[in-house]
């Protein structure tokens, strides 16, 4: 690709999340702004009424952000009059980020959350991104992910924060309404660097590989993951929705999970393409 055509890329997408804002924002105005299509979750909007009833607006935090827009399960908040904070590495996507929310109650902090503050190399392939040397050695066996490697890999050096540092240079209110972790691969490392029991979000919607089945046989990957969703538990927290990509956990109010016999499970549909390969 010439420089000419990155450049008209750029500014085109650009363009598109300016639109995005004005468009969403008129259909929040309207009434009618509802999860993406692309939105993680399905079925978000009945989880978030039935589990954070009580909340017209509140709080989010969305570590991952990419582009605002694109996979996000909290854009639809923020267009609906939420506070938010998007946490997203890469200088490309975090800028776009703030395109598509210049209209709302929003933050773009351009970092990575981890484990300790430092730097790192972030390999970027187009629309994925991570940090995790698993995660990427996966991807490049993955047929639908090695397709976008061939093309567009890019390394770019970033900061790396902990969220509870970010959290409170931002002073974010303790019991915010929700988190959203989406890292590939990266899981383990935002929540070592992130006090849950001081911070006690509602509502938490991880991305967690331990029962995707393109992971299913990098032991390392699978076993991070274990560890997060088992440290969630943990922590108090039980599980409502489950499918091959997320897991979304609401705070039990004595603090202590309650039995999972409400658990939802998300479609068959087990393809992470479905999440990041656009």
């Amino acid at each position: 690709m010439s420089e000419f055509s990155r450049v008209l890329k750029r500014e085109g997408r650009k363009l598109v999340s300016l639109s995005q804002a004005v468009r969403t924002k008129c259909m929040a105005f309207l009434g009618k702004r509802g999860p993406s299509r692309t939105c993680q979750v399905p079925g978000l909007r009945r989880i978030v009424a039935t589990h954070l009833a009580t909340t017209a607006t509140g709080t989010f935090v969305e570590v991952g952000a990419y582009d605002g827009e694109r996979f996000s399960n909290t854009s639809w908040l923020a267009d609906n009059g939420w506070r938010g904070v998007y946490v997203e590495p890469s200088s490309e996507f975090s800028r776009l980020c703030r395109l598509r929310h210049c209209l709302n109650r929003v933050q773009v902090i351009n970092v990575a959350a981890g484990e300790a503050d430092g730097h790192a190399m972030l390999k970027q392939i187009g629309s994925l991104s991570t940090l995790s040397d698993e995660t990427f050695d996966e991807y490049q066996r993955i047929p639908w992910a090695r397709g976008q490697i061939e093309k567009k890999l890019e390394h770019h050096g970033i900061t790396i924060r902990r969220l509870d540092s970010i959290l409170e240079s931002l002073e974010c209110s303790v019991g915010f309404e929700l988190l959203v972790v989406d890292v590939e691969g990266f899981e383990e490392s935002v929540f070592r660097g992130f006090d849950l029991d001081r911070w006690q979000p509602r509502m938490l919607i991880v991305e967690l590989c331990d029962v995707h089945e393109d992971f299913s046989a990098n032991t390392e990957l699978v076993q991070s993951a274990q560890r997060v969703r088992a440290h969630i538990s943990n922590s108090g927290y039980t599980e409502v929705y489950r499918d091959a990509i997320n897991t979304v956990f609401v705070r039990c109010q004595s603090g202590y999970p309650s039995n999972m016999g409400d658990l939802t499970n998300g479609s068959d549909d087990t393809s992470h393409e479905r999440q990041k390969a656009a």
